[in-house]
């Protein structure tokens, strides 16, 4: 999936793009939870993913390559303390 851009209202408004709408499978009057870890924002649908594990991965880019298990255990430990 590529990137999209959105521009963020005068009331900070936006608006998920419709390739990503679609993938995520988010309807109107649905609720999301935003999520922040690092700098970066994690929007999550609540729908069940088929292999979060492997989304995770392929959506995180890091220097160095890290496991999903570590990709966890790192962001529980920034989350939880």
């Amino acid at each position: 999936m590529r990137n999209e851009e959105t521009r963020v209202t005068q009331k900070y408004q936006t608006t998920i793009p419709k390739e990503i709408r679609k993938y995520l499978k988010v309807k109107p009057r649905e609720t999301v939870t935003w999520h922040v870890l690092r700098s970066m924002v994690v929007v999550d649908s609540h729908k069940k993913m088929d292999d979060p594990v492997g989304f995770l991965t392929s959506q995180v880019k890091t220097a160095i390559t890290m496991d999903a298990v570590g990709l966890v255990r790192e962001t529980r430990e920034e989350e939880f303390g």
